[in-house]
């Protein structure tokens, strides 16, 4: 091992970004990585027990007990007084019986500011292999560090990473308690072999008690809050679909309005030109050629609406302006009846995500000029779709001169069952689930803004 090696291994951007992930530097204390750090010096018989995430220029305490003054206020040292940063490798301690004898250390001005004579640490290792810091003891002389010792470090640098994962992954966070507790269990034992007193045993088991039943009411709110969460999102993602399968049939009945009243008069006209002799091959072969004209225009309306509410199982490359054309197609009925002029210009980038989902929102931000014009007076009605890139990013504008959203809602209309209709005619989810679908689903943003007479909303993946 030399300097060049830690020096690299410390300032690799990786390793950083992992860091940066589990976003604990430069937090508050907590109680799960202080009983962890305070069961490690009582175990040990150690002055100090340290929680270290090493960062690109310092080294960060989560947890430090027993540190002197004025580092332990300042929860950090520069790495010029760090041992933790040398542990970089895998589930291999650093063992250090006397840092004033070994080469490598006894320059490090941890040495002569902190104390710092015997150190025992492990490497804090996330499931994709980075080392975040350490979780180590230090003793103020010289110490052989026995082999129970270690494994009693090992077991809690275990323990403090699975709080650290806790925090970043609810599935992760359940299995990772799970070991904890045994974890902590298994610590049982081998802490009772170490205590001479029948009072020191109780309180140690006293203590582990707590611990364990603190995590099982955790880990079972955790569940309840996730399931309540998957739960509730799930009807919405119903009542979504349900309130716009609703204005849907009201979309097909306006495009069957005009092949119906068709067939009507042809049917009407049959009679009436029998009884005048006027029927012959040619009268019944156009007569059946306007009928299946209609008939078919009327089963392609079906297939389109059908084919548009069937999600979309896994992600695949589609064409951003196909899908706007398509949604408008089949909003068009509507539109010509609300004199809505819609232009639709820019360029053609292919997303690779769900397209149904994606046209859905289309559909639900259409439907939402639809609402906005019908509330108000306004000429020349327009809707224009800007289809472009930002960046590495889709965008599509969709802007209308419906006279934009009153400034007290404009932050609302994201949230929930908000809707501004009369009580029975919105359910208030449309806009939300399509953010939901937007950023979550394809890790991209919806956004509104009030531009001169009316809104415009952004959508970026």
């Amino acid at each position: 091992m030399n300097q060049f090696d830690v020096s690299e291994h410390v300032a690799d951007p990786e390793r950083l970004a992992a860091l940066r992930a589990v976003a604990l530097l430069d937090t508050p204390t907590e109680e799960a990585f202080d009983r962890l750090a305070w069961l490690a010096t009582r175990s040990l018989h150690a002055p100090v027990a340290l929680v270290s995430l090493v960062d690109a220029d310092r080294q960060f305490f989560k947890s430090c007990i027993g540190l002197p003054e004025p580092w332990q206020a300042q929860r950090e040292t520069p790495l010029t007084h760090s041992f933790c940063k040398y542990n970089r490798v895998a589930g291999k301690p650093l063992v250090i019986e006397d840092a004033r004898q070994d080469p490598l250390f006894r320059d490090n001005l941890a040495v002569k500011d902190l104390n710092v004579i015997a150190y025992l640490g492990m490497p804090l290792v996330t499931a994709d292999g980075y080392i975040l810091g350490s979780f180590c003891v230090i003793d103020g002389k010289p110490r052989q560090w026995t082999e129970e010792e270690i494994s009693i470090v090992a077991k809690l640098s275990y323990a403090v990473m699975t709080e650290i994962q806790l925090r970043t992954e609810i599935a992760v966070r359940i299995k990772a308690e799970e070991a904890l507790v045994l974890e902590r269990a298994a610590l049982t034992s081998e802490v009772a072999a170490r205590l001479d007193a029948e009072e020191r045993l109780k309180a140690q088991h006293g203590e582990l008690r707590e611990a364990y039943e603190k995590l099982q009411k955790e880990t079972a709110d955790r569940l309840s809050v996730s399931e309540q969460l998957r739960l509730r999102e799930h009807m919405l993602l119903q009542q979504s679909r349900l309130a716009a399968m609703g204005e849907m049939i009201s979309n097909i009945a306006h495009q069957w309005r005009q092949p119906l009243n068709l067939m009507a008069l042809l049917a009407q006209d049959i009679p009436a030109t029998f009884s005048a002799g006027g029927v012959d091959d040619e009268y019944i072969n156009g007569n059946v050629g306007k009928m299946m004209a209609a008939i078919n225009h009327m089963s392609e309306t079906i297939d389109n609406f059908r084919h548009f509410f069937s999600p979309t199982k896994a992600k695949v490359p589609f064409c951003i302006a196909e899908m706007v054309h398509r949604t408008v197609a089949l909003l068009s009925a509507v539109l010509d009846g609300a004199e809505i002029k819609v232009t639709v210009s820019g360029s053609k980038p292919i997303l690779t995500g769900f397209p149904r989902e994606y046209s859905q929102v289309i559909l639900n931000i259409f439907m939402n000029a639809l609402d906005a014009f019908a509330s108000r007076q306004v000429n020349d009605r327009a809707i224009r779709v800007e289809i472009g890139s930002e960046g590495e990013k889709s965008m599509v504008r969709i802007t209308d001169n419906a006279g934009g959203i009153p400034e007290d809602i404009v932050e609302k209309i994201f949230d929930p069952y908000f809707t501004t209709k009369e009580p029975g005619k919105g359910t208030g989810i449309g806009l939300y689930m399509s953010k939901m679908i937007i950023e979550r689903s394809m890790s991209g943003s919806l956004m509104v803004e009030n531009v001169p007479g009316g809104a415009s909303f952004i959508i970026k993946v």
